[in-house]
C-alpha cells in the first residue's frame, strides 16, 4: 500500500458507468430512477437522480461526491489491501476504484442510500482502531499500524468489510486491466470464425452416437 496521497483518477461519467456495471438498480426500475432522497452530504441538501428522461447529449451528474479527503485516502488504503498491485496487474487505487466508492456512497438511489451509513461508519471505525494502536487517525497511521488494523478488519467489522470488498472487486473487474488480469478476451472483433475444435467435434459425435442420432 502506497503512502502517497490519493489523487482522483476517474471522471464522473466513467464512475457512473461503473455504478451501472456493479449493480445500480435505477436503469432496471425507472420508477425509482428519479426518486428524490435526502443526500448524505455534509450540507444535508436534497438531490435527485437522472430521472426517467436524462439528457444524453449534455449529461450532467446532478449530485456531488461527498467523501472527505481523509475518507477517500482511507478508501485508497483499504482498496489496495484488498487488491494490491501484483505482477502486471495494477492496484485498485491505481485504477481509481476509490473514486467509484465515492460515487457509490454519494448517489441518491435506494441501494446506495442504504449502503452509505454502513460504509461511512466502517471508515470511521478505522480511525477508532487507529487510536487503539497509538495513531492520530487511520490515514495518519504508519504503514505498519495500518497493516495491523486492516488485518483485523474482516473480523472486527465483517459487514463493512464484505460490502466494501464486493464493491472494490466489482469495480476493478469491469476495467480493461481487470479483464486482462483474469484473462477475459471478450469484446474483441474476429475477422473469421474457425468453428469448434476437432476435440469438441469428436466429443459431440460420441455424445450423439450415445443418443442414437
Amino acid at each position: 500500500m502506497s503512502d502517497q496521497p490519493y489523487v482522483s483518477k476517474v471522471d464522473r461519467r466513467t464512475a457512473l458507468i461503473w455504478l451501472g456495471a456493479v449493480g445500480v438498480v435505477s436503469a432496471a426500475d425507472p420508477a425509482r430512477a428519479g426518486v428524490v432522497v435526502q443526500a448524505a452530504g455534509p450540507a444535508g441538501v436534497k438531490v435527485q437522480g437522472y430521472g426517467t428522461d436524462p439528457n444524453l447529449l449534455h449529461p450532467v451528474v446532478p449530485w456531488p461526491r461527498t467523501l472527505t479527503k481523509d475518507q477517500l485516502q482511507a478508501c485508497a488504503h483499504l482498496c489496495d489491501f484488498i487488491l494490491p498491485a501484483e505482477g502486471s496487474a495494477p492496484s485498485a487505487s491505481a485504477l481509481g476504484v476509490p473514486d467509484f466508492i465515492d460515487e457509490w456512497v454519494s448517489a441518491p438511489y435506494p441501494d446506495q442510500v442504504r449502503d452509505r451509513p454502513l460504509l461511512i461508519e466502517g471508515l470511521a471505525a478505522l480511525d477508532k482502531a487507529a487510536w487503539q494502536v497509538g495513531a492520530s487517525s487511520f490515514t495518519g497511521a504508519t504503514a505498519a499500524q495500518r497493516e495491523v488494523i486492516l488485518a483485523a478488519l474482516p473480523k472486527a467489522s465483517p459487514g463493512f468489510f464484505l460490502k466494501f470488498r464486493g464493491l472494490v472487486v466489482g469495480a476493478y473487474y469491469t476495467t480493461h486491466d481487470g479483464f486482462k488480469d483474469i484473462g477475459y478476451v471478450g469484446n474483441v472483433a474476429r475477422l473469421s470464425d474457425p468453428g469448434p475444435s476437432p476435440e469438441v467435434k469428436a466429443h459431440l459425435e460420441r455424445e450423439l452416437k450415445k443418443l442414437g442420432l
